[in-house]
C-alpha cells in the first residue's frame, strides 16, 4: 500500500507568529521503509519544519523555503536519538518573509533565517499547526511520540506566548494526495493539544 497520512492539530484562529514545543521522540521506532515525521507549521501548508526519521537516520528539516526543493534544507543530525526530548521553535517574520527553526535553543545553518517561497496567504499573524506523519508501504510503526509544553507565539518580537490548549484548535486525520484512504487510520491519538500519538503497522 502507499501509506501517506498524518494527524494534524491546527489553530482555529490566525493570531500567531510562531510556536514552541518539546518533542519526545519515540523510544521504539520500527522503520521498514519511507519515513516518519513530527513537525510544526505556519500557514495552511506554507512553512513546515521539524524532525524526520528514515533509513538515513534523524534529519532536521524546514520546507516551504528557498533551497528546500533541492534537499539542502533537510540534513542529518547525528546527536538526535530515540527516546530523546528536544526543544523545537518555529518562527515567521512577515516583514522579511523569513522563517527560522530552532533546535534546543539554536538554529542550524540550514534552518536559520530561510527565505519563504510559499508566501501565498501568509500575513503577519497566521494559523499554526503540529503534525505527526508517515509515508511508507504500511509496515512501519513507532511507540508514543509527544509534543509537550507547547506555546503559541502571539507577538512579532517573541516576548509573549500563550499555552496551546485543545479549545484553541481542531484535530483531523489527513491523507495527502497519493495516499490510500486509510493512510491515517493506524495512528492512535492520546492527546490533541499538545499532540501525542503512536503508529501501528497497517
Amino acid at each position: 500500500m502507499a501509506r501517506h497520512g498524518a494527524i494534524v492539530t491546527e489553530t482555529k484562529s490566525a493570531n500567531y507568529t510562531g510556536v514552541t514545543t518539546k518533542l519526545q521522540i519515540p523510544s521504539q521506532a520500527n522503520f521498514v521503509n519511507g519515513y516518519f515525521d513530527w513537525y510544526l507549521g505556519i500557514g495552511a501548508a506554507n512553512i513546515e519544519a521539524g524532525i524526520s526519521y528514515s533509513a538515513a537516520g534523524f534529519k532536521v528539516f524546514i520546507n516551504g523555503v528557498e533551497g528546500a526543493e533541492t534537499g539542502s534544507r533537510s540534513q542529518t543530525v547525528s546527536s538526535i536519538q530515540k527516546g530523546q526530548t528536544v526543544d523545537l521553535k518555529l518562527t515567521y517574520d512577515h516583514s522579511t518573509k523569513r522563517s527560522s527553526l530552532y533546535l534546543n535553543g539554536s538554529t542550524l545553518p540550514w534552518t536559520n533565517n530561510a527565505l519563504v517561497t510559499k508566501t501565498a496567504g501568509l500575513n503577519t499573524y497566521n494559523t499554526v499547526k503540529m503534525v505527526h506523519g508517515v509515508q511508507d508501504q504500511g509496515g512501519s510503526s513507532y511507540s508514543r511520540a509527544s509534543f509537550s509544553q507547547t506555546q503559541l507565539r502571539t507577538d512579532t518580537s517573541g516576548a509573549t506566548y500563550k499555552t496551546w490548549t485543545s479549545d484553541l484548535s481542531n484535530t483531523i486525520r489527513r491523507v495527502p494526495n497519493g495516499g490510500t484512504p486509510d493512510s491515517a487510520d493506524k495512528f492512535t491519538i492520546f492527546n490533541n493539544a499538545p499532540l501525542s500519538t503512536k503508529l501501528d503497522p497497517a
